[in-house]
């Protein structure tokens, strides 16, 4: 008779079920838990007025957020099981003894772990269904995208996890191995961006980037694939001035990043499947199974160790003497990184070797190269031999800027901003050019409170060019300001005062006429009566106007870098901005400004008198402000309008006023100046004559 080849073993398969039944046993019945209490709110009636579209949203959450990280911790137990045999020499050497071929055992223990993954959340499902049924709210579509993407993720995590399996050859390994195979790019963009942001001018503070996120499955799909939940408002039967909200809609967004990890998976699976056919039985217990991977480990770990070590060491051991300043001194760095690296160059050595031993002429070229390999990244990021730093987009390579500095954000487009992003670029390139200055001024005595102030400023420029090509510019700068080099052209002082004061800036930092910001709330806030109140949407407009025809006469928009604004009125107010076509370009739907009233708004001061929101008693500069502030702490006690009206207007009888602080009502749009009679807030006067009549 013709032999044949068995793929699978039904006896080895049931025989893995049985034998780690409590792994797989206990999960399911700690997850069947959640829909079993469930269950029980429903039957003690607390779950009646959920429906089927309230079910989908939170089975949609559980893909995004819940099996993710389940899956992550649970596959990687359910591979150490099923794979434990190639961890002890006598084990594997009995496992391939037996009348099974490799395949049959890869295949036959590959499905019998994908079964224990699988088991605890069919478990659920079935249990889940039940609790829709009974609860009259069965939808097929929200369980069955749920129920195929919890199957994609499963086929992910336990296929790198049998991947990780057959790369070492020792059980207390695999799981770190498998770790730091799902979470190695953000961890190297974090120690990388740390780096590069503390050495090279001009990208300080930076944190993490982001762009391998993608690298790392388990952030990118809890990133990337959530929920969109649609609510309308609809009002309340019985209380004619509340609403509710509603739930319209559920879908899932980007469900595709989960098929294409479950065919990254597959192809895990079948580079696992090539690695055992290659896999020697004698490297049972070893850290790494491959020859060829152990310098890939060695010199990985001693990278990791130098890049994370040193600089955890540097600020341990000289961050004191650089805090005033973001950069990393070469020559420190250089050591710490050395022996940092050394450390992990040698932990790694004995890992591989399990012994103390080896401390040898073998292991003496790696020092070599470690030392000539931090040697080389420090000069070539510290020196910025490859022109980070100096990078500046041309306009035409630009598809939009967003600027940071004076306290505002800026949002600058080529075509119609060409002329203001040229004049940027300047400033931006004598920055650059000064940046020896630039450093040294951080360090000077001024930083450290040795000096008076009053000639002096610390501003922060951020600037991101996001480009045509879909990538991103970002650069940080932290300057020091004089008012001697402000007065003197072409320093960068000069120049940034210049530009963000010019008229263009002025009505860019209000977003007037620009059909990108609809604004769709604003309220003043009058300090000296304690009090706040909202615009209505007429009011808008002619506040905004007014402010816009004080701006091109020059009485608003001037940024002061070296005073407090202690000249500025007691009276602010804030404008809340949506920008519905550039949600998608820049990540953000919102904006907001304050606006400071100063002498010399006459068109403002105005339309706000005319609005019954601003008397001339309320026209008190913030230096008497802050006199009257601390005449009530010394007090200690509160002061009532009256009391403060004494303090500044001896002479005058002040009448007190009482009105509601400012709570943020149904937002409303601005569009064409028409007024919205049903979102206009009481007046000073209206509140006060209300107060009289009760």
């Amino acid at each position: 008779m013709k032999s044949k080849t068995s793929f699978f073993n039904k006896t080895l398969y049931v025989k893995n079920l049985t034998r780690y039944w409590p792994l797989w046993g206990l999960t399911a019945f700690f997850g069947a838990l959640i829909p079993i209490s469930g269950i029980m709110m429903y039957l003690d009636g607390e779950l009646h007025n959920l429906d089927a579209l309230d079910w989908a949203e939170v089975y949609y959450g559980g893909v995004s957020y819940f099996a993710p990280l389940a899956l992550l911790f649970y596959s990687i137990l359910c591979a150490m099981a099923v794979w434990s045999y190639l961890y002890n020499a006598r084990s594997v050497g009995m496992m391939h003894t037996l009348p099974i071929s490799r395949e049959g055992l890869f295949l036959t223990n590959f499905l019998s772990g994908l079964t224990m993954v699988a088991i605890p959340w069919v478990v659920v499902a079935v249990l889940c269904v039940i609790l829709m049924l009974i609860s009259k709210s069965f939808s097929a579509v929200p369980l069955l995208v749920t129920i195929l993407c919890v199957f994609g993720e499963g086929v992910f995590y336990f296929s790198s996890a049998t991947a990780a399996a057959f790369v070492t050859g020792n059980a207390f390994a695999l799981p770190l191995l498998y770790f730091l195979f799902h979470f190695l790019a953000p961890m190297l963009d974090f120690l990388i961006t740390q780096f590069s942001s503390n050495m090279i001018f001009g990208l300080q503070s930076r944190v993490y980037t982001g762009v391998v996120d993608w690298l790392s499955p388990t952030v990118y799909i809890m990133k990337n694939v959530r929920p969109n939940s649609v609510y309308t408002e609809r009002p309340i039967p019985g209380y004619p001035n509340a609403t509710e909200s509603v739930l319209q809609s559920v879908t899932l967004e980007k469900p595709w990043i989960i098929a294409l990890y479950a065919l990254v998976g597959l192809a895990l699976l079948g580079v696992a499947y090539v690695l055992y056919r290659y896999r020697k039985s004698e490297c049972a217990g070893e850290v790494i199974a491959m020859s060829w991977g152990r310098p890939v480990f060695r010199y990985g770990i001693s990278a990791l160790f130098a890049l994370g070590g040193g600089q955890l060491l540097y600020v341990i051991l000289f961050n004191s003497f650089d805090i005033d300043s973001n950069t990393y001194r070469i020559l420190p760095l250089i050591c710490c990184m050395l022996i940092a690296g050394l450390i992990g160059y040698y932990a790694a050595s004995m890992a591989l070797a399990k012994t103390l031993r080896v401390f040898n002429k073998d292991t003496r070229r790696g020092v070599v190269v470690i030392a000539a390999g931090c040697v080389v990244v420090c000069c070539v990021v510290g020196f910025d031999l490859l022109g980070v730093s100096r990078r500046v987009p041309s306009v035409d390579d630009i598809n939009y800027v967003r600027l940071y500095t004076a306290n505002n954000t800026y949002y600058l487009f080529p075509g119609e901003d060409s002329a203001v992003i040229e004049e940027f670029r300047n400033v931006q390139k004598t920055i650059i050019a000064n940046r020896d200055y630039i450093r040294n001024a951080l360090k000077s005595p001024l930083m450290r409170g040795e000096t008076d102030f009053s000639q002096y400023t610390y501003v922060t420029v951020r600037v991101c060019y996001y480009l045509k090509n879909g990538l991103t510019v970002d650069r940080n700068y932290p300057l020091f300001l004089s008012k001697e080099r402000m007065a003197e052209p072409g320093t960068f002082d000069n120049l940034l005062d210049s530009f963000i004061n010019g008229t263009e800036m002025k009505l860019r930092r209000l977003r007037f006429g620009d059909p990108r910001f609809v604004v769709e709330m604003g309220n003043i806030s009058v300090q000296k009566r304690d009090q706040n109140y909202e615009f209505s949407s007429r009011e808008l407009t002619e506040v905004l106007n007014a402010i816009a025809a004080d701006a091109r006469a020059g009485a608003w928009g001037n940024y002061t870098w070296f005073d407090e604004d202690d000249s500025t009125y007691a009276v602010n107010m804030f404008f809340w901005y949506s920008m519905p076509t550039l949600r998608e370009q820049t990540g953000r739907g919102t904006d907001n400004i304050v606006v400071y009233l100063r002498p010399g708004m006459t068109n403002t001061i105005a339309a706000l008198k005319k609005m019954n929101y601003l008397e001339d008693g309320d026209l008190i500069t913030s230096a008497e402000m802050h006199k009257i502030w601390e005449e009530r702490d010394m007090a200690g006690v509160d002061l009532d309008a009256a009391t403060l009206g004494e303090i500044i207007y001896p002479t005058e009888a002040v009448t007190t006023e009482t009105a509601s602080n400012f709570e943020p009502s149904e937002p409303v749009t601005v569009s064409g100046g028409a007024a919205n009679p049903n979102s206009a807030p009481q007046t000073p006067a209206e509140s006060s004559a209300a107060s009289s009549a009760n």
